[in-house]
């Protein structure tokens, strides 16, 4: 009787510390900022560790180059949302052409395609930081 009181509560300790429900309920209270989707966002994560500063640097920078080589200027708004840097890019891309929009898209997704620490979403509302 006494091992399985001690089994049950083992089971029930170990399925209480899902990694997933914590990141669920981190996630929920991120609220949708309009009605008015983004054409593109893109999320720079963290799992305990903070984020991918290398990723996020080779993101500035494409950026930068971007907007000089386009000779335009990216309009987009950031949103903070996490206690180890975690942050939201979202773009409009309204200042772009469509096909440019395709380009700056897929360019920045080859080049981020190896950082397992960026999210994508593409059509999407932008969402609100934590209101703590």
């Amino acid at each position: 009787m006494k091992n399985n009181m001690i089994y049950l509560l083992l089971t029930l300790a170990i399925f209480s510390c899902d990694p997933a429900k914590r990141i669920a309920k981190k996630n929920a209270k991120l609220e949708v900022k309009s009605d008015e989707n983004c054409r593109f966002s893109i999320s720079f994560i963290s799992i305990g560790g903070g984020t991918d500063g290398d990723a996020k640097k080779q993101f500035e920078t494409y950026i930068v180059k971007f907007d000089v080589n386009n000779n335009t200027k990216l309009d987009y708004e950031t949103v903070k949302w996490g206690r180890e840097g975690e942050v939201d890019y979202c773009f409009k891309l309204s200042e772009l052409k469509p096909k440019q929009q395709e380009t700056f898209i897929s360019d920045l997704k080859e080049l981020l395609k190896d950082s397992k620490l960026v999210r994508y979403q593409e059509n999407e509302p932008c969402k609100k930081g934590r209101q703590n």
